[in-house]
């Protein structure tokens, strides 16, 4: 294997990865809009109109990106609205912290952990490969190959 060809399949796990966090996060919070309404307020970024709204659709959008990331359908759209959502939530947490606003993320299973600049380093974390997949040009595995075949 040559090593541009570990690079793919190492963009490929990248993409995974970033598949795998999105979905378990969107999947953790489908159905409970109303409980992920108050993490959302919590922030206190979005006018109390957009609120609902977001609340909604921000756990099916983490879940379709998780998908489309996995699958490799549609990957580098799918890795285009990871890396803008996780921005977001770094941002919006990191502005909560430095103006002493105690927020809880809300993002996985830590339902009522407090948000800390370790939240925000992680944050940055998992960003990194969402950062290289929306960068690269070709990944393994994708369903998008198969449509370009045919």
């Amino acid at each position: 294997m040559t090593g541009e060809e570990r690079k793919v399949w190492a963009l490929t796990a990248a993409r995974w990865f970033c598949g795998a966090v999105f979905l378990y996060a969107g999947r953790d919070k489908l159905g409970a809009a109303e409980s992920f309404t108050h993490f959302v307020e919590g922030y206190a970024v979005l006018p109390h109109a957009l609120v609902p709204l977001v609340a909604v659709t921000v756990p099916w959008l983490e879940f379709f990106t998780g998908a489309g990331l996995l699958l490799g359908f549609r990957w580098r759209g799918a890795a285009l609205v990871y890396t803008g959502l996780l921005s977001a939530y770094t941002v919006a947490i990191a502005v909560n912290l430095a103006l002493g606003i105690p927020t809880t993320c809300g993002c996985f299973s830590d339902v009522g952990d407090p948000a800390t600049w370790l939240t925000v380093l992680r944050d940055l974390a998992l960003l990194a490969p969402g950062l290289w997949v929306v960068s690269s040009s070709k990944t393994h595995s994708a369903l998008d190959d198969l449509f370009r075949r045919t």
